[in-house]
């Protein structure tokens, strides 16, 4: 082809194409320049719980009276439950800092990533604000007779270990709770954990236990609970006929409590931090804010970034010793997986090199012509193996199953792998130990290299992002679709983009893949 026609074709395309590229780069760039204005769109929530929970509760209560001190400009609360909080911390620690993710913390958080071995998500955020807290309560079923703490203790001398506590999760912070309050009074109780404390609490009131810890305002689900005894300095003005423990001559539990807070990732600007401080300094503040939390056990306090810091720090040591102490702490380096003594790196490293080695031997088998008339299969199953192979290896990030999560988070994804990735390469055997039946008369190509690229762009989202997938592969699928004019191509290209963004990002406020390089 001569020089003119290629410079006419190819370099206006390309070149615009880079032009786009930056222009949305420096678009991003001035976005994130500009703290002064900040906010100009939707600060988001994330809370690592379903909606229902107290965490969910107090961010949505929060979102509604933040608005009045931001311009009215909306908090929009996202739930990402999953891994007791390292779905959300991951969530929040992949998005740009800019300071339009704002995480809801609790207590319990530290005590999940310090069982599953994740103090790195700890040490990658920036604990910001300190809200409240609550003292953990033990509550009994009023029905079974146990209606005080004499008739619990004198119950569990009764019983021995067979005496029943339940509460939500193990290895959490309320376990560690009644581990230390079990030991303190010296009885000896057997911890049964489920899902949720409404599930807990369900359990206690059909004398399925003896006692449930949790949160003061737990008491109010039925009037058959009653609150025996308080793990705090003084007793609750909401609760004043329960006691503390002190003062049941237990000593040493006026700490044991549930904190609730908010987090950045770290690296947002010094400005927007100052910004943030200010906003829910006049939150906690708000006669609004502290009318809702009244009658419910809770106190209202708040603190600085230096000092839940420092809180965070010594919670932190606190559960490596007592996790440590009861069994449950996982060791640093096991791994119960195929890749045991393995670091993340390394595994990654190995998928994907298994990932290129499969897809290069399925490219070769299509060079012999005995084989070719599979091609469509084979291709099929490439794909299979490509995204199972890929999907295990970003498992690797999750905590494995341990004494605390005999499952752990990746069991299930793990589970549908292990039988994905053994059918699609005994389908591959299969066609390649018969490869003169049942050939194909006709291929069609263009709809398996379409969905070829259709499969790079799937694989690409997660590494490269959704902005930088989409401008390579909306050029190539309209090219394999036979629109070679580079003019459509680019209007088509730029078109779907400003389209993604407005209304998927500025209207919707859905949040597209950022990509792990990105």
């Amino acid at each position: 082809m001569p020089l003119p026609v290629l410079q006419r074709l190819r370099l206006p395309f390309w070149l615009c194409a880079l032009l786009l590229l930056w222009s949305c780069q420096s678009l991003q760039a001035e976005e994130l320049a500009a703290t002064d204005d900040f906010p100009t769109q939707p600060i988001r929530i994330v809370v690592y719980t379903s909606p229902g929970g107290l965490i969910d509760l107090t961010a949505r209560r929060f979102a509604e009276i933040a608005r009045r001190y931001s311009n009215g400009v909306p908090f929009v609360v996202i739930n990402r439950p999953g891994g007791g909080g390292i779905v959300a911390f991951e969530e929040a620690l992949q998005r740009p800092a800019d300071g339009y993710t704002l995480l809801a913390v609790t207590r319990s958080n530290i005590s999940k990533m310090v069982a599953t071995g994740r103090e790195d998500l700890i040490e990658q955020l920036d604990w910001h604000s300190y809200l409240m807290h609550n003292p953990h309560v033990l509550i009994t079923n009023s029905t079974s007779g146990l209606d005080s703490w004499q008739a619990l203790y004198q119950d569990a001398i009764q019983k021995g270990d067979r005496q029943l506590w339940l509460g939500a999760d193990i290895g959490g912070v309320k376990h560690v709770s009644g581990v230390k309050m079990a030991k303190q009074a010296g009885i000896q109780m057997r911890w049964i954990p489920y899902s949720s404390g409404g599930q807990a609490i369900a359990a206690l009131l059909g004398n399925m236990g003896d006692a449930y810890l949790g949160n003061p305002r737990d008491a109010l689900a039925s009037n058959d609970l009653t609150l025996v005894a308080v793990a705090a300095s003084e007793r609750l003005a909401e609760f004043p006929d329960a006691p503390t423990f002190h003062e049941l001559g237990i000593p040493g539990l006026e700490q044991e409590l549930i904190w609730r807070g908010f987090a950045l990732r770290q690296g947002v600007p010094e400005s927007i931090r100052q910004w943030y401080s200010q906003l829910i300094y006049q939150v906690s503040q708000d006669p609004d804010w502290q009318a809702s939390w009244a009658n419910e056990g809770v106190s209202l306090q708040y603190k600085d970034s230096q000092a839940f810091h420092q809180l965070v720090e010594r919670d932190t040591r606190e559960f490596q010793y007592y996790l440590t102490e009861i069994g449950l702490l996982r060791q640093p380096g096991e791994r119960s997986s195929l890749l045991a003594g393995v670091g993340e790196q390394q595994a990654r490293q190995f998928f994907t090199a298994s990932l290129l080695l499969i897809n290069a031997v399925l490219a070769l088998v299509l060079f012999r012509s005995s084989w070719r008339a599979h091609a469509s299969e084979l291709m099929i199953l490439s794909g299979i193996t490509s995204l199972a192979l890929l999907f295990y290896g970003m498992t690797t990030s999750l905590p494995p199953p341990s004494s605390v999560d005999v499952v752990g988070a990746q069991g299930v994804p793990r589970l549908w792998i292990y039988l994905l990735l053994p059918l699609a390469l005994y389908q591959v055997a299969l066609i390649l130990r018969h490869p003169k039946k049942n050939r194909l008369r006709k291929r069609p190509r263009l709809l398996f290299r379409f969905l070829s690229a259709m499969l790079c762009y799937v694989l690409l989202i997660p590494i490269l992002g959704y902005w930088l997938a989409s401008l390579l592969y909306l050029p190539a699928g309209l090219y394999l679709l036979k629109y070679r004019q580079p003019r459509a191509m680019l209007l088509l290209t730029a078109g779907w983009l400003l389209f993604s963004y407005w209304v998927f990002q500025r209207l919707l406020y859905v949040d597209l893949p950022s990509g792990l390089l990105v």
